[in-house]
């Protein structure tokens, strides 16, 4: 039983298995889970597992559900999982993050309970009708999102969620087992959905930031966007979009060509007060398609006129240091008490050539000495509670975090959760 001590100090256990058999693989880390946890029942679980368990998720969440007696579980299925230093990309595995905290209320919902928002709204509507639905209180410390891709347009959903957070995070993932609607799973303690998707807001003595790490760098010369519709950018810097990104790509490198090949992608300046723009200034969209009969370009996200773009590439390079410099300014706030890392499904041994990346480089810059790569194969025992920070999570179809003040759907990002004992003065 916990004690006086235990009930009042935040308490935080992760684990992982490689287990084919799904009971097995589900009682090995939640056993694991709760005896590193010290005897403090959870108030939240976050349990992903790939595609191999989805069949029987129902039943391995109940398993999980009640060895770990969590007041709230959240299940997200996934391509790959992660636990301490350790991912799983292939084949069975299940990651498990428990977490006690006293004084923190917890408030889940449905996104699809979530009200419509008006085509003008007013300045309170945001404050008086959607923040009630996403239970937002006094103290609010973050909302937590994970949803089915093929089912929730979050591009129109998380600005309004964002907005009505008051700046706080909105942070979360979107499931990545499946490939065509209704193969993923997203559950809240015993209810399981293929479709769809949920919240959990958190208030109280808590601190929870959520940073992304984009990895990219951008290239070329600005842009301004002088005539677009939605998703559709129809002119940049006052010629056909497509004409003005033309002229960009000649003017580069062979080597930054080259990297364009692997994907066009365009970064929209977050902060347009500022005098220069540089790498981390920019929220990243990709570019889909060209309109040859008109030169227009699609992208995945919004874009409206006056906005400032410029041409980004991504490599491996990019990656890791965009991702330790997010990791070396968050060692300069107090030590985390744990984290949750959702990366790009699209990132991982596809990125980099090498298995645990991003999830090494976290559990390096959190532990007094840096933590060897484990290899992951199915049945092999993998112990990551011996790591000095509990960390847990998945490979993700669409990372939600924040750029700045308001929180976005990212792709192909590295996006970092940590929770801290108390909020910062």
């Amino acid at each position: 039983m916990a004690t006086a001590a235990q009930r009042t100090i935040p308490s935080y256990a992760a684990s992982l298995s490689v287990r084919a058999e799904s009971p097995q693989a589900a009682k090995e880390v939640a056993d694991r889970a709760v005896q590193r946890l010290g005897g403090a029942r959870p108030d939240l679980a976050f349990l992903f597992l790939t595609a191999p368990h989805v069949p029987r998720a129902g039943e391995i969440a109940a398993l999980v559900g009640r060895i770990t007696d969590a007041r709230y579980l959240v299940t997200m299925s996934a391509s790959g999982v992660i636990g301490g230093s350790v991912e799983v990309e292939s084949g069975p595995g299940i990651s498990l993050l428990l977490a006690s905290m006293p004084g923190v209320n917890i408030r889940p919902f449905l996104l699809a309970d979530l009200p419509r928002v008006p085509d003008q709204p007013s300045p309170d509507w945001y404050k008086d009708e959607f923040a009630p639905a996403m239970h937002i209180e006094p103290g609010h410390a973050a909302t937590f999102v994970f949803a089915d891709p093929y089912s929730v347009p979050l591009v129109r959903t998380l600005p309004t969620m964002s907005l009505a957070s008051k700046h706080a995070p909105i942070i979360g993932s979107l499931a990545s087992s499946g490939n065509a609607p209704g193969q993923n799973v997203i559950g809240l303690n015993d209810q399981m959905m293929t479709a769809g998707g949920l919240g959990l807001s958190i208030s109280g003595d808590i601190a929870i930031d959520g940073v992304v790490s984009q990895g990219c760098k951008p290239i070329g010369p600005t842009m301004l966007v002088t005539k677009a519709r939605d998703n559709v950018i129809l002119e940049l810097s006052g010629k056909k979009a497509v004409e003005s990104l033309r002229d960009a790509v000649q003017g580069l490198s062979a080597k930054s060509r080259t990297a364009l090949t692997k994907g066009m992608l365009l970064g929209r300046v977050i902060n347009e007060y500022k005098e220069r723009f540089g790498q981390g200034d920019f929220l990243i969209r990709g570019v889909k398609a060209i309109e040859n009969s008109n030169g227009a370009v699609i992208s995945d996200d919004f874009f409206r006129v006056g906005q400032t773009v410029q041409l980004h590439v991504r490599d491996a390079e990019s990656a890791r240091g965009d991702l330790e410099m997010v990791l070396d300014a968050q060692k300069l706030n107090p030590k985390p008490d744990a984290g949750l890392l959702f990366t790009c499904a699209h990132r991982g041994v596809k990125l980099f050539g090498e298995s645990s990346t991003d999830a090494s480089a976290v559990i390096r810059a959190f532990s007094p000495a840096a933590a060897g790569v484990e290899q992951a194969k199915s049945g092999q025992h993998i112990d990551v509670g011996r790591q000095d920070l509990p960390l847990a999570g998945a490979f993700s179809g669409g990372e939600i975090g924040p750029v700045g003040e308001m929180s976005y759907l990212h792709t192909m990002t590295a996006g970092l959760t940590l929770f801290r004992s108390d909020r910062p003065a």
